[in-house]
């Protein structure tokens, strides 16, 4: 396939996620992946896409491209890289995720703070308790988040928690994950025959600068092309 190499990572937690720092704040992440020469990030907090729009807006001028997306967890505490060319169409999903998960308030001083950062500045902290599984299954959630516009990716299975193997021991065709993620060891990948992306999974800022990063080859640099190349890895 002829095209770009662009440099990417698509699993970053902002301060969103209770485990995120405080500094990783939409403006911080854009800025840290421009330092790092990165072509294209996700944003992908625990079960909700609420710092998206404002590091989508803050990009625009940085010559960066985000995709908006969430990391789900399923009802077997299963993480699920949701990715989204569509900001509207992850905030269509992420009411839904919202529908299933248990009315939980968020102790921050026990888990962290939740913050939510909008385009214009403004903050606002998150009650729902994001830290606990869905009630959205594993099996059947390709289609889902397919059904949303979206791609499901199996989150660093390379992980002893809170992954497919670490779970349920292995990845199986009757899942329908054409495309998997990898945090460090790209073998696992290599031994199940999917292929893979590797991203940092970012919590706090010293992980952009701790890590080699990765490339996909893309039709262009735009957010369809960058989407596109993701869904054409699986087929």
């Amino acid at each position: 396939m002829q095209g770009v190499e662009l440099l990417y990572d698509f699993h970053i937690h902002t301060c969103l996620s209770p485990c995120g720092n405080e500094e990783m704040t939409p403006q911080m992440i854009v800025d840290c992946a421009v330092a790092k020469e990165l072509d294209c990030i996700a944003i992908t907090d625990h079960n909700i896409c609420g710092n998206c729009a404002a590091a989508i807006e803050y990009a625009k001028d940085q010559g960066l491209i985000v995709l908006p997306g969430m990391e789900l967890q399923t009802s077997e505490d299963i993480h699920v890289v949701c990715l989204f060319d569509d900001l509207e169409n992850s905030l269509s999903f992420e009411k839904y995720v919202r529908s299933t998960m248990p009315p939980m308030k968020n102790n921050a001083e026990v888990f962290g703070n939740q913050t939510c950062i909008l385009p214009d500045g403004s903050t606002y902290e998150e009650e729902q308790m994001l830290l606990v599984g869905s009630g959205i299954p594993l099996y059947g959630l390709y289609p889902l988040v397919q059904s949303y516009g979206g791609l499901a990716i199996p989150a660093h299975i390379d992980r002893e928690s809170f992954s497919v193997g670490s779970v349920l021991g292995m990845l199986d065709t009757y899942m329908g994950f054409p495309l998997v993620e990898v945090w460090k060891d790209p073998t696992l990948a290599d031994n199940v025959s999917v292929p893979y992306i590797q991203s940092s999974d970012a919590h706090n800022i010293d992980a952009f600068f701790d890590r080699e990063y990765h490339s996909i080859t893309a039709e262009e640099k735009s957010v369809k092309a960058v989407f596109d190349a993701l869904k054409n890895m699986g087929t």
